[in-house]
């Protein structure tokens, strides 16, 4: 069976556009476009609209894509068991990641690990809470590193707990106090950051009652540390996106303290590839070097 001509149908609709998804895999447009026409016709119907903007999926392509993405995972599975079997490592790998997570967890991981797997590639999407989940259950990525919360459909391993703290500009009066009550939030000039990308916050705000000011929302935590300390106004941000910001920024522990739990999210833990389950084990070893992991 022929996987590459429905990987660049997959790599087509996520990319929306014949000329990205052919540079990816080393082919020119009209190859794609040929190995497009075969699929279609193979199955009888189109898969894809094209346009002058891009192309997208037809319903019936929102329909079948996800099967086809079922298919590629399936397939490169196999080839990553067969290379496993005859002594040889490699494959690729999607993993879905918090912006923070991206910038202060992978650099370690992704060192130790190409040390030891020069040849399997890692492809690193980032994104939000919402979307992380969105692309598990879609097959778009084979674990995510992200919040977990409790009954959220994925098998989890929690890696650390990341304290929350109050964010302030420097000038705030209660700046330099130890720690910052929850309910002075109450009326504060807020930042938040955009729901879907962080809901923790949300369900912070929700469970304490809180009812601040909202001024501004951004789905980039690092613009909403700038605003605050341009004096737009205060924001509760995990400590994995303030410890870069204490020169820039007054952080305050929360009163009471409030925090998230980090790890590994997949769809399950026995069907992982052979290099999906070597990088949970090179993650596990940066991030929880003590082994105090909780299975969700």
């Amino acid at each position: 069976m022929d996987i590459r001509k429905y990987e660049v149908i997959i790599k087509a609709a996520e990319c929306r556009n014949l000329t990205k998804a052919g540079e990816f895999f080393g082919y020119t447009q009209s190859g794609v476009s040929h190995m497009i026409k075969v699929v279609e016709e193979e199955l009888g119907f189109r898969v894809l609209n094209r346009s002058r903007s891009g192309v997208s999926l037809t319903p019936e392509g929102e329909r079948i894509i996800p099967a086809l993405r079922e298919i590629a995972r399936w397939n490169e599975n196999l080839v990553q068991i067969t290379a496993d079997i005859n002594g040889l490592v490699c494959g690729n790998l999607r993993v879905g990641v918090f912006s923070s997570v991206a910038i202060h967890w992978l650099p370690r991981i992704l060192r130790d690990f190409q040390a030891d797997y020069p040849h399997i590639s890692i492809d690193i999407i980032e994104g939000g809470s919402e979307d992380m989940r969105d692309k598990l259950s879609n097959g778009e990525i084979d674990l995510a590193l992200m919040s977990i919360q409790p009954n959220f459909g994925f098998e989890a391993q929690v890696l650390k707990v990341d304290s929350f703290f109050a964010v302030l500009p420097h000038e705030h009066p209660l700046a330099k106090k130890t720690c910052f009550p929850l309910e002075a939030f109450n009326g504060s000039e807020f930042i938040l950051v955009k729901r879907g990308y962080d809901d923790d916050i949300y369900k912070i705000l929700a469970e304490y009652s809180l009812a601040p000011n909202i001024k501004f929302t951004s789905n980039n935590e690092h613009a909403v540390v700038s605003m605050i300390e341009s004096g737009l106004g205060v924001s509760i941000l995990p400590e994995l996106v303030v410890r870069s910001y204490h020169e820039n920024v007054s952080v305050l522990p929360l009163s009471p303290e409030v925090s998230r739990k980090l790890g590994i999210c997949v769809t399950s833990f026995d069907e992982l590839s052979p290099a999906c389950r070597r990088f949970c084990r090179y993650v596990r070893k940066t991030v929880a070097p003590d082994g105090a992991i909780i299975e969700y």
